[in-house]
């Protein structure tokens, strides 16, 4: 909730999640859970009361599948499980909101038109001009006014995060420490090992190098023999910060003028030999701008703290009075309670009898009860009602392990495997699974299931290598053909030659 960013491309987010508002919303959120049973009819339903302020069902289904796309971007796509779980996150992050906007109208804080219009003409500029920032909101679905809106709150959340960190003091070295920054290229000799002669070497091959570096060939020597990425392009790192580097690396590349080449540095990562091509130092006009803004962003971030103590101290305050049976058991799960898990499980699996997850998460609360029979049961049953997830029946599978059921475990492991011939780490984690039993004569048919996933890799790539064999064949053939013909005397001598 307390992030403050000023970089405005950042804002174009706000667009872009207001596609959704409008223009069939619901229809996302259904495709999302998978069917229209999983929404109850009325969509203002509360699921959560903070301080008496409800927390409606839309909004939680709609920053539930918010938080599940930036994180299928990231990871690929979700289990059900992981679903479950990010409808608590969700929730969360609501409540944390909701605390917010109580806390801003306690204080009285306020937003101008003119603070409002000013973040709004940043946007523009950002699109470049108006009539482009015009078409950009109605391809969003989004109004100017709601946006508006959005702007006023969040101005009015970073006047809160600025009264919440008011008596941190930022000295002037801070400021100028964070605006200073250098343009730095390196070449990283790496040890072999960890032993201490390994490290040896490295730090002896380092000074060999430093022995011959140069400015004028720094680059094409980090090309040759820099074992890091930026090798590629020269050892080149781009600008850098103070903090944003390890502490040796910090102090070496800071204390280096323009042109100017360290002796080899060790950190964790090996040796460097680095070399400064450029410097910003806090001085000028440039700087006296970007001061202000520095100052309030080194306040924020020294307050951190503060402002997340002021935050858990708010939730601990107020009375959050969770309104839905599945949000409740997971709390209760979060916390350690599992008693309490399995009777608020029972009772969201009365409101929702098909979830195979709700099922697998009682399972959970029954195992941390030391139930694991109970754990089976309800894990079987989550398979049963969700078919096509392997994780149920890989997580089944480690139950029978521990119920020393090794029949049934790798029963478990092998359906998993059939359901995902197509993901080879999944089957390579259940291959495991299996060998570490030593069931060898049933691991064999999951090795069947690799093989054929390799087979069908192979067949996709070999058109590729059909083309590569057909040029290969072609070069031959003519590699060959001077061969063939009758070479007359003094040509090949003549073709040797240095041309001029």
């Amino acid at each position: 909730m307390f992030r403050r960013n000023r970089n405005k491309t950042k804002l174009v987010i706000i667009i872009i999640l207001a596609a959704m508002v409008g223009g069939g919303l619901w229809a996302a959120i259904v495709s999302f859970l998978g069917g229209s049973q999983a929404i109850p009819t009325e969509a203002a339903v509360a699921v959560a009361k903070v301080n008496g302020q409800a927390i409606s069902l839309y909004d939680l289904y709609l920053t539930q599948l918010r938080f599940a796309q930036q994180l299928e971007q990231q990871q690929g796509p979700l289990t059900g499980r992981i679903y479950e779980a990010l409808r608590y996150e969700a929730l969360e992050a609501l409540v944390d909101s909701v605390l917010v906007h109580q806390e801003i109208n306690k204080r009285k804080i306020s937003a101008s038109r003119a603070e409002v219009d000013a973040e709004l003409q940043e946007l523009i500029d950002l699109f470049g001009g108006k009539e482009e920032f015009q078409q950009q909101l109605q391809r969003a679905g989004l109004s100017e006014a709601s946006l508006r809106a959005q702007l006023e709150h969040q101005i009015k959340v970073d006047k809160l995060q600025e009264q919440l960190v008011a008596h941190v003091s930022v000295s002037e070295e801070d400021i100028r420490a964070a605006y200073e920054r250098v343009r730095a290229s390196h070449i990283l000799i790496k040890p072999a090992g960890s032993s201490d002669e390994d490290w040896e070497a490295a730090e002896a091959r380092a000074w060999e190098i430093y022995s011959q570096v140069t400015p004028e060939n720094f680059a094409e020597l980090a090309k040759e023999v820099s074992e890091d990425a930026s090798s590629a392009s020269g050892g080149e790192l781009g600008y850098i910060y103070r903090g944003k580097t390890v502490p040796e690396f910090e102090e070496a590349v800071f204390a280096l003028g323009v042109g100017e080449i360290s002796e080899p540095v060790r950190s964790t990562y090996g040796y460097h030999i680095i070399t400064v091509t450029d410097r910003v130092e806090a001085e000028g006009e440039e700087f006296e701008k970007a001061r202000a803004e520095l100052e309030k962003d080194l306040r924020l971030a020294k307050g951190q703290e503060d402002i997340e103590a002021w935050l858990q101290s708010a939730r601990d305050s107020s009375e959050i009075v969770l309104m839905e049976h599945r949000l409740n058991a997971f709390k209760q799960m979060q916390e350690g309670n599992y008693e309490d898990a399995v009777h608020y499980y029972k009772l969201a699996l009365e409101d929702y009898p098909e979830d195979g997850y709700l099922h697998s998460f009682l399972g959970d609360a029954y195992h941390g009860l030391g139930d694991l029979e109970g754990a089976i049961e309800q894990y079987r049953v989550a398979a049963e009602k969700e078919p096509t997830d392997y994780t149920l029946l890989y997580s089944l599978g480690k139950l029978y392990e521990e119920a020393e059921d090794i029949d049934q475990a790798v029963e478990q492991y092998i359906k998993a495997a059939e359901l995902v011939p197509n993901d080879i780490f999944a089957l390579l984690t259940l291959y495991h699974s299996v060998t570490a039993l030593e069931r060898w004569e049933d691991a064999k048919a999951i090795e069947k299931l690799i093989e054929e996933f390799q087979e069908r890799q192979n067949a996709l790539l070999q058109p590729e290598a059909e083309g590569e064999a057909a040029t290969e064949a072609a070069e031959g053939e003519a590699e060959e053909l001077p061969e063939l013909v009758e070479e007359k005397p003094g040509e090949a001598a003549a073709e040797a030659a240095p041309q001029e």
